[in-house]
């Protein structure tokens, strides 16, 4: 099994990435709600939601991480391939259970030490929501403002879009452990409020970071099983209305 220093990195990056979007908070009005409702909503959404799909694209001091992935949240399974600066990685976690593959998922290992930590950093996305908390949205509702262009279609769907400077909004950013500052925005579905897209462009514990998230696909059924420890191009994950 090869070095999971890298992963392991990854996985830091993109937590820090995610408390440092979820700073973004307030301000402004869409379809009759103030940007803090509609955000708050939003998050009361995302946190109810059963599975979704996302990725990530994160730059932070010259580290480049790439993902996509299927999570399940009601089964507790997650499917997710990253490239971490040209190092790629398949990681298929079926409830306790973790899988790596470094060739495209052609064969898989499972894993023990290196999966877990792998799958912990991986926490943060089903579990930032969890952690929301609605009374620091509205302490910082004057922080945040509405975006240019104010709405935008992502993935055919209306959004509204919000835009924040991360300073602003420091009380949330503990979240990452680190300082964060620059530019937050989010781009939030304004038929049912969900978090289509997050956007950060600054710096983080003094690095700089560049990153972009996106969810879509929710409450679709995601089919993940386990995957054979053996060569075998099955396809392992299928996702369907």
């Amino acid at each position: 099994m090869r070095n999971w220093a890298n992963t392991r990195l990854a996985g830091v990056l993109l937590t820090a990435t995610l408390g440092a979007l979820v700073l973004s908070a307030c301000g402004g009005e869409a379809a009759g709600k103030s940007n803090a409702d509609l955000l708050k909503e939003a998050a009361a959404n995302m946190k109810a939601a059963k599975s979704y799909q996302m990725t990530a694209n994160v730059d932070q001091a010259g580290q480049a991480v790439a993902l996509t992935g299927m999570i399940d949240i009601g089964n507790n399974n997650t499917k997710m391939d990253m490239d971490v600066s040209g190092q790629k990685v398949s990681v298929i976690a079926v409830g306790s259970d973790v899988y790596l593959s470094t060739d495209g998922g052609t064969t898989y290992s499972k894993s023990g030490a290196e999966g877990a930590s792998i799958t912990e950093g991986f926490g943060s996305f089903t579990k930032m929501w969890d952690s929301f908390q609605a009374d620091q949205v509205d302490k910082a509702k004057d922080a945040l403002k509405d975006g240019t262009p104010a709405t935008e279609t992502i993935d055919g769907v209306a959004t509204k879009h919000i835009t924040a400077n991360a300073k602003d909004l420091s009380i949330l950013g503990g979240a990452s452990g680190t300082a964060t500052e620059g530019t937050l925005d989010l781009w939030i579905s304004t038929d049912k409020p969900l978090v289509r897209q997050m956007k950060i462009d600054g710096t983080s514990g003094g690095q700089p970071i560049k990153g972009t998230l996106t969810w879509s696909k929710f409450d679709e059924k995601f089919d993940i099983t386990a995957p054979p420890t053996a060569a075998s191009p099955n396809l392992l994950i299928t996702a369907g209305k």
